[in-house]
């Protein structure tokens, strides 16, 4: 039987250290902590530096340039392909697959007159929209700052946009007959609202600091309408342009297909009456296709004007 000795019998050379090497030990203990952390932070921080140089070299690649529009690409990509995978276990009267659509619009190219019929339809369109712009950007600059002017013509264009002009369409064509200046004025009817009072949203929001600054320096009305309201109200405008384009796109199928059977609001009403969904479609993409192009022109349109405003 053992009998149990003592730590120092066990351990004879080992010795309690005294309270100041103790003190000692800890300090060392800490200062090793200290190194370690400031040679993790270098690290650290020399990674970080390194992500940012290869950053910095990536910004002026032609990826990072266009990172925006390869996404879009994506996006367009991933929804062209459940469409396609979704149609496969459709009937094509009902659901048609991508290359059904696309077969229709090719055949449409070669055999029918779907290049004639899109230039008039796009004549018309952009015939009611530039009427659109020249009155809906005056007018809403003019409603801005005029206050009594806007007083007096605010109930009627909140009435007119928020009526439904598609109900109206019947009284138009009573008016003025299946012509072609009621198809325009009816793509002018879609989308003047919009350019007017996103052009009037951007001259009421224009900050009262820059008019006071403005008004302390004794600028004329003018001066301050062209180098103060004007460059603030630019992005709004511009916004009322890409929002209009849409609505005149709507506006221009919309008349030739319940005015005239032409172009191409005719097509598709030919297409819809014979229940061919791919015919249909194919229209539709083309048409959301051009939208998309005329309203990526307005962006660039607009960078660039914001270019020449800030370098002036």
């Amino acid at each position: 039987m053992h009998t149990m000795e003592s730590f120092e019998t066990v351990v004879p050379n080992y010795s309690v250290p005294p309270a100041g090497r103790s003190s000692s030990i800890q300090t060392q203990h800490e200062s090793l902590n200290d190194m370690s952390t400031k040679s993790l932070n270098s690290v650290r921080t020399k990674w970080e530096n390194a992500l940012m140089s290869v950053k910095s070299r990536l910004a002026g690649t032609w990826f990072e340039r266009n990172r925006g529009l390869l996404i879009r690409l994506f996006a367009v990509f991933v929804g062209l392909t459940i469409w396609d995978l979704y149609a496969r276990g459709q009937p094509d009267y009902l659901f048609p697959g991508l290359e059904l659509i696309f077969e229709s619009l090719v055949t449409q190219f070669r055999e029918d007159d779907l290049v004639g019929a899109f230039m008039n339809s796009m004549g018309t369109m952009f015939l009611g929209y530039i009427l659109a712009v020249l009155v809906g950007v005056p007018l809403g600059l003019a409603m801005g700052i005029n206050r009594h002017l806007d007083v007096m013509l605010n109930p009627y264009i909140n009435a007119m946009y928020v009526a439904p002009i598609s109900a109206m369409v019947p009284i138009f064509i009573l008016i003025g007959g299946p012509t072609f200046e009621v198809r325009v004025f009816i793509v002018f009817l879609f989308c003047v609202f919009e350019i007017l009072i996103d052009t009037y949203e951007g001259v009421k929001t224009t900050p009262e600091g820059l008019l006071e600054v403005s008004e302390s320096f004794g600028a004329s009305k003018y001066y301050t309408v062209r180098h103060v309201i004007f460059p603030h109200d630019l992005p709004y405008i511009t916004a009322g342009l890409r929002l209009g384009m849409g609505r005149a796109v709507n506006g221009m199928i919309l008349a030739e297909i319940l005015i005239e059977f032409v172009n191409l609001g005719g097509i598709i009403r030919s297409w819809a009456d014979v229940f061919r969904v791919s015919g249909v479609l194919s229209i539709v993409l083309l048409l959301m296709l051009v939208s998309i192009i005329l309203t990526r022109l307005i962006q660039l349109l607009e960078k660039q004007i914001i270019d020449w405003e800030a370098e002036k």
